[in-house]
């Protein structure tokens, strides 16, 4: 295949729980990793942000304070904004999920998440309908600790996710 491609791994669903997740998708076979979240929608009628955590070869969640982030938000109705955040328990930059049919789409990139020799980074894009405001996010993220990162968590906070599909991809 040529440099660029990429190839389906796993996927999964969310329905009525509050995180969404996928064990054993990273492996050494592949350096990079695109992830989709599709159509993720809540129960809520107050919007909420969505996080992340990575899970180690145990398929336990790392829950441990060691995420740092960095965020440009973009919001349709008011001046841009950042957000910072360092030595976290999980990674706050997935936009917002509201009551159907608004919903949150991103396109997460994870880098090396198997070399135990490296921190575990990440990239993000999102776009989210929340009450009639348009957000962007656009950010970048580390695990800063050398764990072997086998899977991938997503977390609502406060609500359960009604609807949405992660799928993870391998790029060659």
């Amino acid at each position: 295949m040529a440099v660029g491609n990429l190839e389906f791994i796993k996927s999964a669903s969310a329905t009525g729980t509050t995180s969404i997740s996928v064990t054993d998708c990273f492996t050494s076979d592949y350096d990079v990793y695109a992830i989709t979240m599709n159509n993720l929608s809540g129960s809520s009628g107050s919007p909420s942000q969505v996080s992340l955590r990575f899970i180690d070869n145990t398929d336990t969640p790392i829950i441990t304070a060691q995420y740092d982030t960095a965020v440009l938000q973009m919001k349709s109705n008011a001046a841009f904004s950042e957000i910072r955040n360092t030595n976290q328990t999980d990674s706050e930059l997935f936009g917002y999920a509201d009551l159907d049919p608004e919903s949150s789409q991103s396109v997460l990139y994870v880098f090396n998440p198997t070399d135990t020799g490296s921190y575990t980074f990440f990239t993000v894009q999102n776009s989210s309908a929340v009450s009639a405001v348009m957000y962007g996010h656009k950010g970048i993220g580390v695990l800063t600790e050398t764990t072997e990162v086998t899977g991938i968590q997503f977390l609502a906070h406060a609500f359960n996710f009604v609807s949405g599909k992660m799928s993870v991809y391998g790029v060659k």
